[in-house]
């Protein structure tokens, strides 16, 4: 599979890398290299992430987040087709989760700069995001939910159902209920909060350090407008099994993002559960469905994905222990302060 025409930003491609990976079959990404020999991420999607490209450029260059390469119109993308394709400089560095790699305490404080930079920018008012609030995908994860028991369970049970998938779901299945009963209690029980810019998923997995030790945030996709805690949630509860986020690392992004903001404990509670709610429902619907080219090959790693997920260390783990922790919730208003 070939990159599309890079014209509209005046590239002349030499050379070329698709990258495998990843749960999105509408999406590819390659790595590029141009006549001049240097490297740029070429993204080509069907989704709608002009939002998080908008937000990426207005931040700039300097703030820790990967900015697009405008075109020589100036545009930060460009559309042909129904396909949206973006181009952005190639972070030539290390992925911060690759083979267990984190980071360390002073570059943890540089990421909390960095999402904090993120919150006070501005929204774009030229494009809207396609996200709302914490919801990632175009369907509810407690729809997908439904959606999954009747495909796994019982005598109305799906024909050529992976019958280790299934069994798996049985297992899960009571936990996943529990976590989709107390967000929607604690949705109910929410008061009015500020809404900030948002990457989205500032986890690991979309951080590369580059040589100098800096930590960039790659990948706008899911950016929008929201409370902070959609995206504080994946530090302060964790979302990569094999990078827990210990005590230490997060009082040093703390420092880092800031002391002068107070988060809301029910919040970070509330997106744990619907995070994790998305994130299990999303690899058993791709694990049952069909797969592109480029995304077939990572069907094991998938698959070890959640197991990860539903582990001791996975985030379905993660907010079960948050809510051993803390009483459960009344459905009643409360007052924000």
């Amino acid at each position: 599979m070939a990159p599309p025409s890079l014209g509209a930003w005046g590239l002349d491609v030499v050379d070329e890398l698709l990258i495998i990976g990843g749960l999105d079959p509408d999406a590819a990404v390659w790595q590029v290299r141009d006549r001049s020999g240097d490297d740029w991420a070429v993204k080509a999607t069907r989704r709608d992430c002009r939002f998080g490209l908008a937000l990426a450029a207005a931040l700039g260059p300097d703030s820790g987040v990967v900015a697009p390469l405008p075109t020589r119109t100036g545009d930060h993308w460009s559309e042909h087709d129904g396909v949206l394709v973006s181009v952005s400089p190639w972070v030539l560095g290390d992925d911060a989760a690759e083979d267990g790699r984190g980071l360390d305490l002073d570059q943890w404080a540089e990421l909390g700069a960095v999402v904090r930079r993120v919150h006070d920018q501005p929204p774009p008012s030229s494009v809207a995001p396609l996200r709302h609030g914490v919801k990632r995908t175009g369907r509810r994860a407690r729809v997908r939910l439904r959606d999954l028991d009747a495909r796994f369970v019982g005598a109305g049970q799906a024909p050529g159902v992976d019958p280790e998938l299934a069994e798996l779901w049985h297992v899960h299945r009571d936990r996943l209920r529990r976590l989709e009963t107390t967000a929607l209690q604690l949705k109910e029980a929410r008061g009015a909060t500020a809404r900030v810019s948002c990457h989205g998923d500032p986890h690991l997995g979309n951080v590369v350090v580059d040589p100098a030790g800096r930590p960039w945030l790659i990948d706008l996709d899911e950016a929008t407008v929201a409370p902070r805690e959609v995206d504080l949630v994946l530090v302060e509860l964790g979302v990569l099994p094999g990078l827990p986020v210990e005590p230490g690392h997060r009082s040093a992004f703390r420092r880092g993002y800031g002391d002068d903001v107070r988060l809301d404990d029910d919040r970070v509670t509330r997106f744990g559960c619907v995070r994790a709610l998305e994130d299990v429902t999303a690899v058993f619907a791709a694990l049952e469905g069909a797969h592109s080219p480029q995304h077939s090959g990572d069907l094991v790693g998938v698959r070890a994905g959640l197991d990860a997920l539903l582990g001791p260390s996975g985030l379905v783990s993660l907010v079960e222990e948050r809510l051993s922790r803390s009483s459960p919730p009344t459905g009643r208003p409360r007052r924000d302060t």
